[in-house]
């Protein structure tokens, strides 16, 4: 049973009122995230069924991963720097750690995508082989470089502690607009539907440069920010970053290459409908890394385990109703897709069974990454994408989405186990253990 929260005590400290607070704050927010990118996948399957569907889902997934390449684990660095800049009351050096990041990452980002864009011919007829698939990725590779830098200032804005525009920028204006968009002038094919993508992220990095020229510290003095030091601790996370990126997208790119459009449309529905089961882990994450990236400046560890614990507490609160209504409904849920998308019903049951181990574990990633341990987090991430891809490509072959939902549900599963054994091993203590103090 989850112990239950002493409100008083933990509302009677700042650090933990903050947490508590904002990410209840937070929590609203990812709710209108998670709600609105339904609600888009629903309307996306509904509208254009199932095989143009896969193409798009197939297209968004490579996007997603060129910009990640693009953002050269600046992610994670932009958020830990910032928030230990502004920690200390100065903020002299945001602007400049916030300038190195988006100028790295849109020099990264447009040569990958123009790379990409160069084969996209190629990569169809050699690997996936799907029927319009080259000219909808083609559409969509316009969008990489603005998706690379909406996420970095979604991630300046959270090392600010800025938690509902940090969330508004990365999850919530991209799905709306694409939603608005398919309501107001109905769409037929996915190469339509690229193009409103398209749209939506540039209005949304529009939207996050907003909401920094609005939040960014005002200081008389601008220190320039070690550019050396940025690379250095980006370059191990980098590699978490594409490591993640295959845990999180390889089972549906090989459902690509072995399966139908149809297939890839069955499992990308089941996996984003299993990860509102994690809405709280982003959410509390985002109130959580800044924190513990400022207490660990400040040798402070023993509010570093205070508040990952308690995480752990919000955390399952929530997500354990919401896991089951998804155990006890399957098929149902995924009717909504549509009715031929019933069939995902126990590719959903599977795939929240490994969300609600990554949420049961706790922030482990983020607390590695933020205590000055990313090569932990590099390392076990590696290990966990070799055994994503070895299960993919043993499973899927044979089992299609069923062989898909396996290998990434392993693959979330021992990620999150491994952190925890490198939190214990590293900073003392147990997130499994949320009923200690």
């Amino acid at each position: 049973m989850v112990k239950a929260l002493n409100w008083r005590v933990y509302l009677a400290e700042p650090d933990m009122r903050d947490m508590l607070l904002g990410s209840l704050a937070g929590l609203l927010v990812k709710v209108l995230a998670a709600v609105s990118l339904f609600a888009m996948n629903v309307v996306v399957t509904r509208t254009i069924g199932a095989a143009e569907a896969g193409l798009f889902f197939l297209s968004f997934t490579l996007i997603t991963m060129i910009a990640t390449a693009g953002r050269i684990g600046l992610d994670q660095a932009v958020v830990r720097f910032i928030a230990s800049d502004t920690s200390r009351g100065k903020g002299a050096q945001c602007r400049s750690i916030y300038a190195k990041a988006v100028m790295w990452s849109l020099v990264a980002t447009l040569v990958l995508a123009l790379l990409f864009w160069c084969g996209a011919e190629w990569l169809n007829q050699s690997v996936f082989r799907l029927p319009g698939f080259d000219r909808v990725f083609s559409i969509m590779l316009v969008a990489a470089p603005f998706v690379a830098m909406y996420i970095i200032h979604a991630q300046a804005l959270q090392g600010l502690k800025k938690v509902s525009k940090s969330m508004l920028v990365s999850s919530v204006i991209l799905p709306v607009i694409t939603l608005v968009l398919i309501l107001l002038n109905p769409i037929t094919n996915a190469e339509l539907l690229g193009g409103y993508f398209v749209l939506a992220a540039v209005l949304t990095l529009l939207t996050g440069r907003y909401f920094w020229t609005q939040s960014a510290p005002v200081s008389k003095v601008h220190t320039p920010f070690s550019a050396e030091l940025l690379k250095t601790t980006c370059m191990p996370l980098w590699v978490v970053a594409l490591v993640h990126q295959v845990i999180q997208w390889s089972s549906q790119l090989l459902l690509g290459i072995w399966e139908s459009a149809e297939s890839v449309a069955f499992f990308a529905t089941a996996q984003r409908t299993a990860m509102l089961t994690s809405f709280i882990l982003f959410a509390v994450n985002t109130i959580a890394a800044p924190k513990f990236a400022a207490m660990h400046a400040k040798g402070n560890m023993e509010g570093v385990k205070r508040m990952a614990l308690v995480s752990v507490r919000i955390m399952l609160v929530v997500s354990v109703p919401v896991t089951a209504v998804i155990l006890l409904y399957p098929e149902w849920l995924m009717s909504i897709f549509g009715d031929e998308f019933r069939q995902a019903g126990t590719a959903l049951m599977i795939l929240a069974l490994g969300q609600f181990i990554n949420i049961a574990t706790g922030s482990v990633g983020y607390l590695l990454s933020m205590t000055g341990h990313e090569t932990k987090v590099r390392d076990n991430v590696v290990i966990s994408g070799v055994i994503t891809v070895l299960l993919g490509l043993m499973l899927i072959p044979s089992h299609g989405v069923i062989g898909a939902s396996v290998a990434y549900a392993c693959g979330v599963a021992s990620q999150n186990l491994l952190g925890v054994y490198q939190v214990k091993k590293q900073l003392g203590f147990n997130t499994l253990c949320f009923w200690k103090n």
